[in-house]
């Protein structure tokens, strides 16, 4: 029989990579199963994680703890792949701050954060490392009360300084934890300590709830019962963030990460933060219409797709019918499972607020929504940051094309901050990601999985070239070569148009110069020499073409001699009309801490970009400028040197602007450079 959402806790890890989140939340998964210590490989479980140390993708286990069914996701720690912790902030109902005690305050920790604001997401920190040298705890919490606010409180305090950290004294309980034992009674050399940070928690407590306020204020104690109630309460509306002290390598504190998450944590009865698409509030209702979210898949290359999915309201068990409003097709549920990392346990019946695995659904895709036919309703894709870096893909073997796309789409299908596109400027395909590293890691992982060799480069800009001014020209083609020959003549005169207007062709002939039924050829015959511009070769734009004037022979001409003809007369008319190099520029958006506007101004302007304004968002800056997007070829990994990964951008397409004469051989070499060495 299910467990009831009053009864689920979801929490999700999220901060800087380094700071621990995997390793505590595998010693929370040791302590739950009855070990003293962490278990290993469970959540970082693909080859590649191991290999590198670090989590690539959000993975998820189950466990339980007195009596409270726990869904755990770990999330990757690095900027080029927090698009899988925006959706753990989404999915799950508290998220679990990890800081590292000797730096707590990171890019990342900084991103996450903010998502989590954005989401509504309560937050519980813990103040990991404090084994380590020069770790302060005090000053730990000084520097995230001022990042965060006086709403961060702690709940317990560390017993013992870097080496000799060796356990936690809960200041709700008044027991100290060391070593397996508990002790009532405050730890020598701590009172002054404890009495403080008391102050700062039942401040917090007080603060939670206007009745316990105003007996807070009178002077009157509060009680056990009122206090654990008024934890609960501001943890979950968002006016209490509490502050734990551990060591996941000492295996310190983690426990009483696990306890406040059963006994404080909300459920997902506690608050709704789910949302149709038409904005109605679907609440966390057991017995309510069955809804799901996809909010992951995993591809094996040999079991197949496997779909995890946060049930959003009702109940479901095998076998269950459901549709999938999206594409509108019948989807079987199959088998539910619950997920320790790689490995499943089988569930007869999935509940409101908990989260599922399902294999083998035909159609569903990650953040497809499924629900029952007499009762759709459809949850809005998740919002991930916009890819930044992109490679030109293609198979590096002829013949396999088709199993080299087929293979990137199935990493798409896992990770949706990728994306694979085709870009029509340049007739490429692009694989594109939130860093260099983001994509290079997924072609690595085709390679390991499907023996796939993907060919990448950096892709091409898509200059373009036009005219600056007008020219007429003949095209005269004529070949005799025994019996019917092949004659076509055009006279055409060329004219620029605005920037954007694209081509024209105008019909000026009188008088059956040229048959009627041969105009198209020549119009044809001028696009394809439009194909490629003499300047390099790239597409030619925004041009008028006017055909005034030509001849034929009544039995020599053809449509094949007019096409010709109009080709010769274009490129012979492009060259005397003082044609240009054209570049498109991109609008750049940098959001960034106020102290590096300066550093970014003045990059950007190294690039040939126009500032076009700053404002401000929240507590950063955002510089807006136009670059021109060949000069943004390396921009990515450049603006995370430049800031140390504290910034990040958004660039669309803008325009297309003349490159300045003395630049042209300069731009065009920058970016063949460039496809030299980014290929992977």
């Amino acid at each position: 029989m299910a467990i009831e959402p009053e009864m689920i806790r979801n929490v999700c890890m999220i901060g800087h990579r380094g700071s621990g989140k995997t390793s505590l939340a595998e010693g929370m998964l040791g302590i739950a199963s009855g070990r003293s210590f962490r278990v290993e490989r469970v959540l970082d479980f693909a080859e590649d994680e191991a290999e590198r140390g670090m989590t690539l993708g959000m993975s998820v286990a189950q466990t339980e703890w007195k009596g409270r069914h726990i869904n755990i996701l770990d999330t990757p720690g690095d900027g080029g792949f927090i698009g899988d912790a925006f959706i753990a902030q989404r999915v799950a109902d508290c998220a679990i701050l990890v800081v590292h005690a000797q730096d707590p305050i990171q890019v990342v920790t900084e991103r996450v954060w903010r998502r989590g604001e954005k989401e509504g997401i309560p937050h519980i920190i813990v103040v990991n490392h404090l084994d380590r040298e020069r770790a302060d705890f005090g000053a730990v919490l000084e520097e995230l009360r001022e990042r965060f606010g006086q709403s961060v409180v702690p709940l317990n305090l560390p017993i013992g300084r870097e080496d000799g950290f060796e356990g936690v004294y809960g200041l709700l309980t008044d027991i100290a934890y060391v070593g397996g034992e508990q002790k009532h009674e405050i730890p020598p050399g701590m009172e002054d300590e404890v009495n403080e940070a008391k102050v700062q928690l039942f401040e917090a407590v007080a603060e939670s709830d206007d009745t316990l306020l105003e007996k807070y204020l009178e002077g009157e104690e509060l009680t056990s019962e009122e206090t654990f109630e008024g934890i609960r309460k501001g943890i979950s509306e968002g006016l209490i963030i509490p502050v734990l002290a551990a060591s996941a390598e000492k295996m310190v504190g983690v426990d009483r990460i696990l306890d406040i998450i059963a006994g404080s944590a909300p459920s997902p009865a506690d608050k709704s933060r789910w949302a149709s698409e038409d904005g109605k509030e679907v609440p966390c209702d057991s017995d309510g219409p069955f809804s799901a979210y996809v909010f992951k898949t995993y591809v094996d290359p040999y079991a197949g797709r496997l779909s995890v999915m946060r049930v959003v309201g009702g109940r479901c068990r095998s076998d269950e019918a459901l549709t999938n409003p999206r594409s509108g097709s019948a989807e079987r549920l199959g088998s539910i499972s619950h997920l320790m990392g790689k490995d499943r346990e089988s569930a007869d019946e999935a509940v409101a607020g908990d989260i599922i695995a399902v294999p083998k659904l035909r159609d569903t895709m990650t953040f497809d929504t499924l629900c029952k036919p007499e009762k759709t309703i459809s949850y809005e894709v998740i919002e991930l940051p916009e890819p930044t870096t992109a490679f030109a893909v293609g198979a590096k073997t002829r013949g396999e094309e088709e199993k080299v796309f087929e293979a990137i789409k199935r990493v798409v299908d896992e990770d949706p901050s990728l994306r694979l596109e085709r870009s029509e400027a340049t007739s490429e395909d692009l694989l594109s990601g939130l860093a260099q590293m983001h994509v290079e890691f997924a072609l690595e992982r085709i390679h390991a999985r499907y023996g796939i060799e993907v060919d990448a480069r950096a892709p091409k800009v898509p200059f373009m070239e036009t005219i600056s001014g007008s020219a007429s020209a003949q095209g005269r083609y004529k070949k005799q070569t025994g019996g019917r020959g092949q004659f076509g003549d055009a006279r055409i005169e060329l004219s620029p148009l605005e920037r954007g207007e694209g081509f024209e062709f105008d019909n000026a002939i009188v008088g059956g110069a040229i048959p009627r039924q041969f105009i198209p050829a020549v119009e044809k015959g001028v696009v394809e020499a439009m194909a490629e511009g003499p300047i390099a070769g790239y597409p030619v734009v925004d041009v008028k073409v006017r055909l005034y004037d030509g001849a034929f022979h009544s039995v020599d001409s053809s449509e094949a001699a007019f096409k010709v003809a109009g080709s010769m007369a274009f490129k012979s008319a492009f060259e005397d009309s003082r044609p240009i190099l054209l570049e498109p520029f991109v609008k750049v958006e940098v959001l960034a801490p106020t102290e590096l506007v300066g550093d970014i101004m003045g990059d950007l302007s190294g690039r040939r970009g126009r500032p076009m304004g700053m404002e401000q968002r929240g507590e950063r800056q955002v510089v807006q400028a136009e670059v021109p997007q060949v000069e943004m070829l390396t921009y990515a990994r450049d603006l995370r040197s430049i800031t140390g990964g504290r910034a990040n951008f958004h660039a669309e397409f803008g325009h297309y602007e003349e490159v300045p004469p003395n630049l042209v051989e300069k731009v065009l070499a920058a970016n063949e450079r460039e496809e030299e060495k980014e290929t992977v």
